[in-house]
Order: structure tokens, then sequence, then C-alpha cells
């Protein structure tokens, strides 16, 4: 389930965006996001879809989070942020002709929030292909740390084989 190499890291780094972008940036002019699938959806006239789709989201964005081994602060401040854009993309499916909920879904841009906050987590993490054991038993650790000291912007360690 975890990832143990540098590629898978990438690899997830990248799905996460991806699902970013979709849900959140399908339409966007330079640096402003105006709309994604989540906000499009939220527009549909059919209840649940919108929930559907932010809640299947979500649980990507959060499982490939585990995967990664991100700081459990920043598990919870992830899972607060998707929370309540499911929340509210959940809200039009209880009320769907009320047109504040869509508007609400459509401009609060849950995913694009979360998925930053990751991906953030990711680039201030220093991965490591190899064991934790054998680094403490080799005295590598110390290598790892010095490593860590000197580059710039990384700020946490993570051992990827168990």
């Amino acid at each position: 389930m975890f990832v143990r190499s540098a590629y898978e890291v990438q690899k997830t780094y990248d799905s996460i965006g991806t699902i970013k972008r979709l849900s959140d940036r399908i339409v966007g002019i330079g640096p402003i996001n105006i709309i994604g699938l989540d906000g499009l959806l939220s527009w549909v006239p059919v209840p649940g879809v919108a929930a559907g789709y932010s809640i299947i989201a979500s649980l990507f964005i959060l499982v490939n989070a585990v995967r990664v081994r991100i700081s459990p602060i920043t598990f919870v401040q992830t899972l607060i942020v998707l929370s309540i854009d499911a929340g509210i993309s959940g809200f039009d499916g209880i009320i769907p002709l009320l047109p504040v909920s869509g508007l609400a879904d459509t401009l609060f841009q849950g995913h694009l929030y979360a998925a930053h906050i990751v991906q953030k987590e990711i680039e201030k993490t220093l991965y490591i292909e190899e064991s934790g054991r054998e680094a403490y038993a080799s005295g590598r650790h110390k290598d790892h740390l010095a490593t860590l000291k000197s580059t710039r912007g990384k700020k946490r360690l993570v051992y990827l084989l168990p």
C-alpha cells in the first residue's frame, strides 16, 4: 500500500495534481481557477451526483496522502478541507433546487486546497529508499539527517522500505 520508491512518490504527486486540476480547474484564465468538474456537477439537477464525485475524489486524495506517509497534522488539515467540500456538495443533495449550494460548491475549491496541502508536504519530505532499521544499524541515519538539514526546503525524513 505504501510507496516504496521515489518514482512511486512522483507518480502519486502527479496523480494528486491531476485530481486537483480535474476537480477545480477545468476552466481557468492564467493563475485564476474558474470552475472544475466538482463545480460543474453541482449544477446537474440529479441529487447525489456532485456529492458522489466529491467523496470519490476526496477519498482518492486521502488514500494517496496515506500512501506517501504525510504527517498526522497534514492529514487532519486535508481531512477537514475535504469534509467541508463534501458537506457543501452533500447539501445540494438534500435541497436540490436551492441555487446557493451549487454556487457555494462552485466557489469553494476544496479538492484544490487539499491537494495543494498534500503536494506541499511531499515537497518538504526527503524520501529515502532504504529501511529505517538498516539506516539506524549502519549509521547512515546520521548521514540522512545531515542531507535533510543541508537540503533547502526539506523538513521531514521518511524511509520508504519497511
